[in-house]
């Protein structure tokens, strides 16, 4: 018996993994929401957060809409339907930022407070075809819980083709997805899938955008989420929309999904900067 308690002190009970590509990119991809109507609880010395050692851990859980990657220095990309469905929900929008307190994960809550829809360079006006938003955060963490959501590296999707290797990382069935499971339920971390570039639709008219298509199955709450080069983790595209086969009760997510190439996200996160009330300017 003692020998197999020592054995039982080896096993690494809540390793996650290693720190794979895949891994890397997740840190940049936080789920978006609103917030439960339940309070959250604040902790002595610590900021309202939502921790899984609470014995009522589940009700503090935030509602997922969709996805967002961390584009740049506090600048998140997302879905414009993603942003906008906080206005038909009339309530205000959130991000989720998870980190660690010693062995203990816990969920901040950051709100999203300004959204700017895509500029289109071709017309300098906004062009709402283009499923494309940029949320800001003068959120900066706190000595107790920390601002640890590191920013994307942009790889060229100009430079893709047919067939290419991709993976997308997200948050599908929004909050559903951390409830399948009677057991470790509640760990929210974003999902991956692999697949390839099946087609790439060209530009037909003056405010489309390139798409790229995906063999990949995307449920509800990818949207934002992030398509990378599964060799680099270089972020290619930002994953838009998927197709599903529908029933009276059931709709199951087909292998073809759609995406907006980084070469159109990138240079557009680069020209937003915003400065926050204390002057820090982003």
């Amino acid at each position: 018996m003692a020998d197999y308690k020592s054995y039982a002190r080896r096993i690494p009970w809540t390793l996650i993994g290693r720190k794979s590509i895949a891994h890397r990119v997740g840190q940049s991809l936080v789920p978006v929401g609103v917030l439960p109507f339940q309070p959250m609880p604040a902790t002595k010395g610590v900021p309202p957060t939502i921790s899984q050692d609470h014995p009522k851990w589940e009700s503090f859980l935030m509602h997922i809409i969709g996805t967002a990657i961390h584009g740049g220095d506090h600048k998140f990309v997302t879905c414009l339907h993603v942003a906008e469905a906080f206005d038909k929900l009339k309530k205000s929008g959130y991000f989720l930022s998870r980190t660690y307190l010693g062995e203990n994960v816990v969920y901040m809550p950051y709100p999203i407070e300004v959204c700017v829809k895509y500029i289109d360079p071709r017309s300098d006006q906004v062009n709402t075809e283009v499923d494309l938003a940029v949320f800001v955060s003068s959120a900066l963490g706190t000595p107790e819980v920390p601002f640890d959501i590191p920013v994307v590296k942009w790889g060229d999707s100009s430079s893709l083709g047919v067939g290419d290797p991709v993976v997308v990382g997200g948050y599908p069935h929004g909050t559903d997805m951390f409830k399948f499971v009677t057991s470790n339920r509640g760990f929210i971390q974003p999902t991956f899938y692999q697949g390839i570039v099946s087609a790439i639709l060209p530009a037909t008219k003056s405010n489309e955008t390139r798409l790229i298509q995906l063999s990949v199955p995307c449920a509800g709450g990818t949207s934002g989420g992030a398509v990378f080069d599964p060799r680099t983790g270089r972020v290619l595209g930002m994953v838009t929309s998927g197709i599903q086969a529908r029933s009276a009760a059931l709709r199951v997510p087909l292998p073809i999904s759609y995406a907006i190439p980084s070469e159109v996200i990138a240079p557009y996160v680069e020209t937003i900067s915003f400065e926050t009330k204390s002057g820090k300017r982003f």
